[in-house]
């Protein structure tokens, strides 16, 4: 089974599956309804996993290691050399600059219920 293409799309659901879980935990932690919070070395050890898989497959996709749009003459040595090289670029950083809004949105969209558990 190939790896699946990167795109913003999928770069953004990333970002958001990385927030979401760890607000919804750190909500119910300050709540006091579970024991194991974001600080919890399984937990973080969890997610900085995920976080690194999820990024090289999802937001820098697997091809852009060694792409051919930054090769050079030299081998081993991958700079933008033209446009299309520039281009490459500008789209891989745009990946990663929707996945850090989609971890943002997934901490503004569960920091309501912080506020709510924290009434209880």
């Amino acid at each position: 089974m190939p790896f699946p293409t990167a795109t913003r799309t999928s770069a953004f659901i990333a970002g958001l599956s990385l927030s979401a879980p760890l607000t919804l935990l750190a909500c119910l932690k300050a709540g006091g309804l579970v024991g194991v919070g974001i600080d919890d070395p399984r937990v973080v050890g969890f997610s900085v996993i995920y976080a690194v898989l999820t990024g090289a497959v999802f937001v820098l996709d697997v091809r852009t290691f060694a792409p051919k749009q930054l090769k050079t003459r030299m081998p081993l040595v991958y700079f933008p050399t033209d446009k299309a090289g520039v281009d490459f670029l500008l789209a891989v950083f745009g990946r990663m600059l929707v996945w850090l809004l989609g971890m943002v949105a997934g901490i503004g969209l569960l920091a309501p219920l912080w506020y709510f558990v924290q009434k209880r």
